[in-house]
């Protein structure tokens, strides 16, 4: 049988380029099916600042966004969200100017030169709303986003448009702010946004331990962090929008933090090797190394097992920071629950395994709040809809 190469050899020169561009051309195709697939397309719309829509298939190159949450660098962190997570993004204007174009004087010099007219700058803030009911507020890193469209030549087919997601636009000189046109909001219209409804909550009461303050809970399979609130008043905390799953519970009053940390962990496949107190010093070590506005980390517990450990994380500052008087006289704490794997010998943080519970200010002198751990607080089930209670009388019901 003849082989494909000898066929193709055969051929007159222009019948061998028409062959091979065909083949080109179906690679091409497959490598944009493929990459295509791996975004999860989702019908969505993506509107632009200048108020033209464009509805169709929405997704992003690798199926996920990277957020940095928080303002300037006073304890934000860097989000990875999944494609299929996503409600809504929204872009707001946090700060917009018209500034001169300039040039240096002279080769080697840092002498500026004002040169004549302006241009306008925008700054853009984001709100990305989960499926979890979860908003997330800060700005995303710099990632195309696509839309499949109907042709607009022919009807028949698709045209695909491609929007460069930022948080600073920069116009031309001579235009103005109404000028500079960016994309304003992506919202999804799929079954995946409608979850939210069918999502269930945590709340209750909690007794003899002073002021409520923040609520949060730490989704076991998700590996995500979910904020809550309070009734300061009536000692109430309600966690809403959450999905089916297994929760640990933290709660912040104005005399400790109370936390869940249960058993219970991520699924995995295979079998499991348990933690020995050799891998709790490992993680240990390896925390250490990840200090970065926090310059002081403490593991209070660690559950599960070394292909899916849990692992309970206070951070603070001690070091002095530009705005250290703004502070006065405070330092800044956050609870996380970070999400390690064991793979031959050395441990390693899960990619989206580190969700952060909550931040509050303790006093930079003097005696700061006690972090202790309740049973009643570590796996709490929620099915699809549910309304959990989890009440607890603080009599001395922790460990």
């Amino acid at each position: 049988m003849q082989s494909e190469q000898c066929r193709i050899a055969s051929l007159e020169p222009a019948a061998r380029r028409a062959v091979r561009a065909s083949y080109i051309l179906h690679f091409t195709f497959c490598i944009l099916n493929c990459a295509i697939a791996a975004g999860e397309r989702r019908p969505g719309t993506v509107a632009l600042s200048n108020g033209e829509p464009f509805t169709g298939e929405v997704w992003f190159t690798d199926g996920k966004l990277r957020l940095y949450e928080g303002e300037g660098a006073a304890g934000g962190r860097y989000v990875n969200i999944a494609q299929n997570e996503l409600v809504s993004i929204t872009f707001i204007i946090k700060e917009k100017s018209l500034e001169s174009p300039w040039r240096f004087k002279n080769a080697g010099s840092d002498e500026k030169e004002i040169l004549p007219g302006k241009y306008p700058m925008i700054n853009l803030g984001s709100e990305v709303k989960l499926t979890s009911g979860k908003v997330l507020a800060g700005h995303l890193m710099t990632t195309p986003v696509f839309v499949r469209i109907p042709g607009r030549e022919n009807p028949m087919d698709f045209d695909n448009k491609k929007f460069i997601l930022k948080y600073q636009y920069k116009g031309e000189l001579g235009q103005e702010f109404k000028d500079v046109t960016y994309v304003s909001s992506i919202v999804f219209n799929d079954n995946a946004t409608v979850a939210a409804a069918e999502n269930g909550s945590i709340g209750g009461t909690i007794k003899g331990v002073g002021k409520l303050e923040q609520a949060a809970a730490f989704g076991i399979e998700r590996m995500a962090g979910y904020l809550g609130k309070v009734d300061a008043e009536k000692g109430t905390y309600c966690i809403e929008n959450l999905p089916k799953d297994v929760y640990d519970i933290a709660l912040l009053t104005d005399q400790g933090v109370y936390v869940g940390l249960s058993d219970v962990s991520k699924t995995v496949k295979g079998q499991v090797r348990p933690l020995t107190p050799e891998d709790e010093q490992a993680i240990a070590k390896q925390l250490a190394k990840y200090e970065d506005f926090f310059d002081q980390q403490q593991i209070l517990g660690v559950k599960g097992h070394c292909e899916a450990a849990k692992v309970l994380v206070h951070q603070w500052r001690v070091r002095e920071q530009h705005d250290e008087e703004g502070l006065k006289g405070k330092q800044i704490h956050r609870l996380d629950i970070w999400c390690w794997h064991k793979r031959t010998t050395e441990w390693h943080t899960d990619k989206q395994g580190r969700a952060q519970l909550f931040r509050y200010m303790e006093p930079r002198e003097g005696q700061k709040r006690a972090i202790r751990l309740v049973k009643e607080f570590g796996g709490v089930r929620v099915e699809p809809a549910e309304k959990k209670a989890v009440e607890v009388n603080y009599g001395g019901t922790g460990e």
